[in-house]
């Protein structure tokens, strides 16, 4: 689905994404491609591949991304379910995770 620029589905896209960029770390190519995905108009929850997830919701784009270009599966799946590392402050390290590991 597209979205109109300035539309209220259009702006709560852009605030999604935004939200998306504090929750998630992802290299500067996903963030750029991120960027233009959603500024063309498109929905964070969609992809161009079509990938879908086990339920068969449309996968994030994010994610379809990760997994196109063969990168699937890192730190950053812990957005999604808890992993034994984490980010360190910076978001540029990874250290152990002291909840899953006490």
């Amino acid at each position: 689905m597209r979205y109109a620029k300035g539309s209220e589905d259009y702006l709560a896209n852009l605030e999604g994404m935004h939200e998306m960029e504090e929750d998630i770390p992802m290299t500067r190519f996903e963030r750029a491609r991120l960027h233009s995905w959603v500024k063309d108009g498109h929905d964070i929850e969609s992809n161009p591949w079509d990938y879908l997830n086990s339920d068969s919701s449309p996968m994030n784009y994010l994610k379809a991304l990760r997994i196109r270009y063969g990168v699937s599966h890192g730190p950053w799946d812990s957005w999604e379910f808890e992993v034994p590392w984490k980010w360190d402050l910076s978001g540029r390290f990874l250290i152990e995770n002291d909840t899953l590991t006490k």
